[in-house]
């Protein structure tokens, strides 16, 4: 018993006892410090993780980031629904404002939600190779920040709802990204740093040919000038390894008013619409599906305890029944849990519930 004793506890002391999952109260703690908020500001945070058993792989993850004037809370709770198979995280910027030149914030939010992707993959509940990003409006123009900048491999797609690139992001035939700070005196803002968007992205954009963001580009209400919607999207998928022509015009009518221009298979595709500064519900329907949902893992041999993941907590669950017949412990169903139910527990030590057959 004693040579089993010190078994369990070499087990227990090697497994990444540090590791956690993701849940509704996790303090996720990201504080900046710019000219604003010389001693740091820390962004707010809201978190939705589904009920029910983790998905193969773990949970995917959507980065939401609000409109202007609006709060991470607020979205989070606008998208439960339409995203019911993904974490859900929404940020608040500073003044509730994400900062691209000419907004109230400051604030190094690009440099933020690299921060944040990095600490969602720490979690064991979260898929960190389906990190995805929707933002709408102001947010829209972070995500689109965000794909020209970051190149974490884990940032699967982008979906960008109602602001289409901008002239500060694409200019000059490249995408740029600010050396410094924003400064609206500066040409293009201050966006003077050319910027290669990695490859293996997939990207979504939404824009509507009634909107005050202008859909054929030029100037707008909100003092940026943008890159025509179906020529932005284009410039993209060239980034992707896209080498045909661009799809201009009326593209491929999907229902109603919402058109559809697919490139690269429907890695990178444009919605048309007129839906104002907004989605209809073909637009809503389609991000959902380009963001694909998840397969519920139900039975995971060996998982005692139903957090879909082969851990300490199984080992525990399983002395608490020791020579017992406890069914759900009884692995080798030999009517007792014994000394060999717990070395096949072991065998299965670290495994998440996906490839463990049953």
């Amino acid at each position: 018993m004693k040579t089993l004793l010190n078994v369990i506890l070499t087990f227990v002391l090697v497994s990444p006892l540090m590791a956690e999952d993701l849940s509704n109260n996790t303090d996720i703690s990201i504080t900046k410090a710019w000219s604003q908020e010389p001693a740091g500001w820390t962004y707010p945070m809201a978190i939705s993780v589904p009920d029910g058993p983790t998905p193969n792989g773990g949970w995917p993850v959507c980065i939401l980031l609000h409109g202007f004037g609006s709060s991470g809370q607020g979205f989070v709770g606008q998208f439960r629904q339409l995203l019911d198979c993904h974490v859900l995280v929404g940020p608040t910027g500073y003044q509730n404002s994400w900062n691209i030149c000419t907004e109230p914030s400051e604030a190094p939010d690009v440099e933020m939600v690299g921060d944040l992707i990095s600490e969602l993959q720490t979690y064991d509940n979260i898929n960190q190779n389906r990190i995805q990003i929707l933002g709408v409006s102001n947010g829209s123009a972070l995500a689109n920040s965000v794909l020209i900048e970051n190149d974490n491999q884990g940032l699967t797609s982008v979906v960008s709802v109602v602001s289409q690139i901008s002239e500060f992001q694409f200019h000059d035939g490249s995408f740029h990204s600010p050396s410094g700070a924003t400064n609206e005196n500066e040409p293009y803002c201050g966006y003077d740093s050319t910027e290669s968007i990695i490859p293996g992205r997939r990207y979504l954009a939404i824009s509507n040919v009634n909107d005050f963001i202008p859909y054929y580009g030029g100037p707008s209400s909100v003092g940026v000038d943008f890159i025509p919607a179906q020529w932005s999207i284009f410039f993209v998928a060239i980034t992707q390894g896209y080498q045909g022509e661009p799809i201009i015009g009326d593209g491929v009518l999907l229902e109603g008013d919402t058109f559809e221009y697919v490139y690269l298979n429907g890695d990178v595709v444009h919605l048309r619409g007129f839906a104002g500064h907004g989605m209809n519900s073909i637009q809503e329907a389609y991000v959902r599906d380009f963001l694909n949902g998840c397969e519920v893992i139900v039975d995971c041999y060996g998982d005692l305890t139903g957090d879909q993941v082969i851990d300490v907590e199984d080992i525990l669950a399983l002395i608490a029944a020791w020579n017992t017949p406890d069914e759900n412990a009884d692995l080798d169903e030999d009517g007792l849990v014994d000394a060999d139910d717990l070395l096949e527990l072991l065998a299965l030590f670290g495994s998440a519930c996906a490839g463990i057959a049953q």
